[in-house]
Formats: C-alpha cells, structure tokens, sequence
C-alpha cells in the first residue's frame, strides 16, 4: 500500500513538471524535441494535467481506503478496551459482595 502511494506522489509530481514546463519551457521543449517546431505544445500541457489528476484519483481513492481501514481498527481497539473494563469492573464487584 505505501508503495501505492509513493507511486501517487511521484505522479502527481510530473504531471506539476510538464505543465509548468509546457508553460515556462517552451525552448527547452522545443531543444528536447525538435520535430515540434512550429506546432503547438498543448499536448505536453494537457498530458501533465493527464498525469496529475490520475495520480490525484488513485491517491483519493488508496486514502479512502486507509482511513476505513484506521476507523475500523480504532473501533475494535475501543471495544476491546471497553470489554476489558467491564470485565474488570464485574471481577471489583463481585469480590466486594462476598
């Protein structure tokens, strides 16, 4: 599952990169990729917004699932300890009546 989520990240961070480098890099792309000469770059821009909103989608849905996961554990934790405190309780009174 963490891996999952490092994955989300790294996602998200290139799709921030293409997109401010689509906006800021226009020379840089056009070093890198020279057959682009003359066209438009909207491509890079729109494959960065792409990229990030895939990751921000799989990230939404991996922490939705982990935050159930935590509230279930914490709810079987609360009930353990409230077991365990009345189980506690009944030994108190029952040696006090005797």
């Amino acid at each position: 599952m963490q891996k999952l989520v490092i994955v989300t990240f790294v996602l998200r961070a290139l799709g921030f990169v293409l997109v401010l480098l689509s906006l800021f890099g226009h020379d840089l792309i056009l070093n890198v990729f020279p057959g682009l000469e003359g066209m438009s770059i909207n491509p890079i821009f729109y494959s960065g917004i792409g990229v990030y909103f895939v990751g921000a989608l799989i990230y939404f849905f991996v922490n939705k699932k982990r935050r159930a996961d935590r509230r279930r554990e914490e709810i079987a934790e609360a009930e353990q300890r409230a077991l365990q405190s009345s189980a506690r309780g009944q030994d108190q009174d029952g040696g006090q009546d005797a």
